[in-house]
């Protein structure tokens, strides 16, 4: 059920209530009907407020919970997924995903790739095809992310999700389209090497992928494509995690 609609149907109850509480008020007192009409007034607020497309979403099933100790155990000690998108923009709501990329990482190794081109059905700006070589030629003849996104969430599966600032972009924008498809994602621990290298590492000029990429010894620049950055991120988190155990330090 739409928010909205249940909001209108609470609203209209509540200002029934109230117009039945008026003929009782010299009985029972008017606390019923000012009750009443605070409720309808309430939720009638809530109903204009609401997104007219939000929807109540189920909840995820019992064990995959997002912070979950176990998920962030297992990332610690290797078994992750780290992923990486790119899009057309930085605006998860206006914006759209041209790539996704994944790798599977058990015990810290890599051991499966997953990489798909995405038709935005819109242009790819032409800052974002410098930055990626991804041209609309590319993308043409590609699936659009509603016939991606259930290969691609059945292969993350109910791992803890790593990335470099996948918080504030990665995940928002995932979301943004699983919803629009009218998916459901599974509620995963997120991982975001961002704030860890900031903690572990704040002397840098700048905690960029590319940077820590060249300061770690990875490699000497960022892509910018999905599944080679995804690695990148992979490599980045076991060099944190390593650089951490040796200098004694806890990650918070």
């Amino acid at each position: 059920m739409k928010k909205r609609t249940l909001w209108i149907l609470l609203a209209v109850l509540f200002a029934a209530s109230a117009l039945y509480a008026v003929t009782s008020v010299a009985k029972d007192g008017p606390a019923g009907l000012v009750g009443c009409v605070i409720l309808a007034v309430a939720f009638g607020v809530m109903a204009k407020r609401a997104d007219p497309e939000a929807r109540f979403q189920k909840k995820p099933k019992t064990g995959r919970t997002s912070g979950g100790k176990g998920n962030v155990r297992r990332a610690m000690n290797g078994d992750y997924t780290a992923i990486d998108l790119e899009t057309t923009g930085l605006d998860p709501a206006n914006e759209k995903i041209i790539e996704l990329g994944a790798v599977r990482v058990r015990s810290g190794k890599p051991v499966s790739t997953y990489s798909q081109l995405v038709n935005p059905s819109k242009p790819v700006p032409p800052q974002v095809r410098r930055l990626t070589g991804i041209t609309d030629s590319d993308l043409a003849d590609k699936p659009t992310i509603d016939k991606v996104l259930p290969e691609f969430l059945r292969f993350i599966g109910s791992d803890a999700l790593v990335g470099h600032n996948i918080q504030r972009f990665d995940v928002p924008f995932l979301l943004h389209a699983v919803i629009d498809a009218g998916l459901h994602m599974p509620a995963s621990t997120v991982i975001d090497t961002l704030p860890i290298a900031q903690q572990l590492l704040p002397e840098l000029p700048n905690h960029k992928l590319v940077t820590l990429v060249q300061v770690l010894g990875i490699g000497d620049d960022e892509s910018h494509r999905a599944s080679d950055d995804a690695r990148q991120d992979a490599l980045v988190y076991e060099a944190l995690k390593a650089y951490a155990k040796k200098n004694h330090i806890r990650l918070q």
